[in-house]
């Protein structure tokens, strides 16, 4: 009997400590799907920030940026949940939506842009309206805000990994909207900008100018 029960203690001991490492793991993981969302989300914004400048010379892009992936918090947050803490969980969470609404309107705006693009070549040269041109591009203003705000909020996480708290009227949160503040600023910037920028140079496909920095 002894040896049964010293038996089935050590399988419970060693079903406990590899459920932990399981999470343990998990955890590691989201964190570096954060990060490579980080650099995808950073692409987007170039992506955005071009377009921006297309939009201010009354120009229409004809490309998209591509969805982004969160496979692991899609598939394994569930398997973690109970073990993060409240303010963890939120930030989690909330950057995921963040993902997904993003991934949301791309599909969209590609939609759009493939159909603008469409009546383009069936109708010709001036076919878009400049009302469709404005919708188009304040869609755009309103994907770069919500990319900008994607990658605020996983540099937030990632510097505060164990307490990523962002409560109203703290520190971090003033810091938070003196953030969204500049990134209606820098969209202002982008595209007064641009109206300097030749409109030939947007049909190339490699521009030395970007790497001359």
């Amino acid at each position: 009997m002894a040896s049964i029960f010293a038996g089935w203690s050590l399988a419970q001991v060693t079903g406990v400590i590899k459920d932990f490492l399981c999470k343990k793991k998990i955890q590691k993981c989201l964190i570096e799907e954060l990060e490579e969302l980080q650099t995808e989300l950073n692409r987007t914004l170039i992506i955005y920030s071009r377009q921006l400048q297309i939009y201010s010379l009354q120009c229409i892009d004809n490309g998209c940026a591509t969805p982004l992936s969160n496979h692991i918090f899609k598939n394994y947050y569930k398997d973690v949940v109970q073990v993060l803490n409240k303010n963890q969980r939120i930030s989690f969470q909330l950057i995921h939506t963040l993902i997904e609404n993003i991934n949301i309107r791309i599909k969209e705006l590609d939609k759009v842009t493939g159909d603008l693009q469409k009546k383009h070549v069936l109708e010709g040269e001036g076919s878009i309206s400049n009302a469709e041109c404005k919708s188009w591009g304040e869609a755009i203003k309103v994907e770069f805000h919500n990319v900008s705000m994607a990658i605020w909020h996983i540099k937030f996480h990632l510097d505060n990994p164990k307490s990523p708290d962002l409560s109203p009227y703290t520190k971090e949160h003033e810091q938070y909207l003196q953030y969204l503040e500049s990134v209606y600023k820098n969209v202002q910037k982008i595209m007064e900008e641009a109206k300097n920028l030749n409109k030939k140079d947007f049909e190339r496909i490699y521009n030395p100018n970007n790497f001359a920095k």
